[in-house]
């Protein structure tokens, strides 16, 4: 089961969906709902946000009915962050743990829909999974990287 958030703002010819995934009682895992959180303050017209502990199957059809989505997940790379399209071929970042990932959700939207989505991925460097709910200063020094990245990267290609 999984924590299912969504927060919508005003709508241009272009949608966005910044899904945060992981588990926020897991330390770090919960920096994809940080800077989701992050982004929602940003009020950047087009850009919804989903936050969920994990992805799932039968999410496939609400992300293609985006322009473009991108994934943001705790990584155990050393990187603050990385950010790149998503394709069912591409060596993605490695996320803490997930059991359905983001490129075989990709796969889905290709192969069952057709879908012209675009997939990127904002992989975050984090390293504390242990249980609790507060993000190390590190992560969240990632995390403010990221959004501010992502904030660049929306205006200029939305």
């Amino acid at each position: 089961m999984f924590y299912f958030h969504a927060y919508k703002v005003g709508m241009n010819n272009k949608s966005i969906c910044i899904a945060g995934i992981g588990n926020t009682l897991r330390s770090d895992d919960g920096v994809g709902d940080y800077v989701c959180r992050l982004m929602e303050e940003k009020n950047l017209d087009g850009v919804s946000t989903i936050i969920m502990q994990q992805l799932d199957i039968g999410m496939t059809e609400d992300f293609i009915k985006y322009d473009i989505v991108i994934f943001v997940d705790a990584s155990i790379e050393e990187k603050a962050f990385s950010f790149q399209p998503l394709a069912v071929e591409n060596n993605q970042p490695q996320s803490f743990s997930h059991h359905i990932n983001a490129a075989m959700l990709v796969s889905l939207a290709q192969v069952l829909y057709s879908a012209s989505t675009r997939f990127y991925i904002c992989a975050v460097g984090a390293d504390q999974f242990e249980m609790g709910n507060t993000i190390s200063e590190k992560t969240m020094g990632n995390a403010l990287a990221s959004a501010a990245f992502l904030t660049g990267w929306i205006e200029v290609n939305h």
